[in-house]
């Protein structure tokens, strides 16, 4: 009888010990590139990344980790918003519209080259 409740008690400890480890563990976020202690925000998988500027009062950068383009898309974010998958980027540069969904963005140094929608929430950035 005594062995009968020492089993169940193992049982009930590690049941418990495997749901606080899954639970612990539910990012369902799949990053293929970590992010680290300069980064303030990444998109999607972490392709794109903004982090920190060089020094004091710089602006942040927004990086890429694609192999074609390994460096720096815009060197100063000014301001950027995220809608669903969609980030909107305003640098010294142009404007970027980033999918993160597909890890791939368009680039123009005209706002008016994006669509009316498009224009609008870069025109809301510029603002602020």
């Amino acid at each position: 009888m005594k062995r009968r409740y020492i089993y169940i008690l193992i049982s009930l400890l590690v049941i418990a010990t495997t749901l606080i480890f899954l639970a612990n563990s539910g990012d369902d976020t799949i990053r293929k590139y970590p992010y680290g202690k300069d980064t303030l925000e990444f998109f999607g998988d972490g392709t794109f990344q903004i982090y920190r500027g060089g020094g004091a009062g710089e602006p942040p950068i927004l990086y890429t980790h694609q192999i074609e383009a390994p460096n720096s898309v815009i060197d100063n974010v000014l301001s950027y918003k995220i809608e669903k998958n969609i980030v909107y980027v305003v640098g010294e540069k142009g404007f970027i519209k980033l999918d993160s969904s597909t890890n791939t963005y368009e680039q123009k140094k005209r706002i008016s080259d994006f669509t009316s929608k498009d224009r609008e929430i870069f025109n809301k950035l510029i603002e602020k």
